[in-house]
């Protein structure tokens, strides 16, 4: 009698778990953000405080809670082509926002090179003046 009482006991405290994990309220820190979809019987199992293989489909009472868990994950797989549309979507705009970046930083590249081409030849007229200055000045001194 006792064991059906602590098998009770054991799928409440599952329950409770899985209600905790749906709610994304749950007590193992490696479960915080857990995906609805990712929810299997020894998550459950875990998050209610058993190892992993605590609830069984050859357990009789464990079948509505298994039944549960795969309807959750069921109907999150439905969800996720909206989800996934949802994810295509903000990467898709994070491609644009960085071909946007992409273009501006080009441009400033292109501007960036054209001052030191400029900046190059500039050097290079100062030089060649120079050198013209030094040839003229040994010249005079002769």
């Amino acid at each position: 009698m006792s064991s059906s009482k602590n098998m009770s006991g054991g799928i409440l405290a599952c329950e409770n778990a899985l209600q905790r994990l749906l709610e994304g309220k749950p007590v193992l820190s490696v479960h915080v953000g857990l995906d609805v979809s990712k929810i299997t019987a020894s998550i459950v199992s875990l998050e209610a405080g058993f190892d992993r293989g605590y609830l069984k489909k050859s357990r009789r009472a464990h079948l509505p809670i298994l039944a549960k868990i795969e309807s959750v994950r069921a109907e999150a797989g439905k969800g996720s082509n909206s989800s996934s549309a949802k994810k295509v979507q903000r990467l898709e705009d994070k491609v644009l926002l960085l071909e946007k970046e992409l273009a501006m930083v080009r441009t400033q590249r292109d501007r960036v090179l054209t001052q030191n081409l400029q900046l190059w030849e500039r050097v290079r007229e100062l030089e060649l003046a120079e050198r013209q200055n030094k040839t003229r000045q040994v010249r005079l001194h002769h």
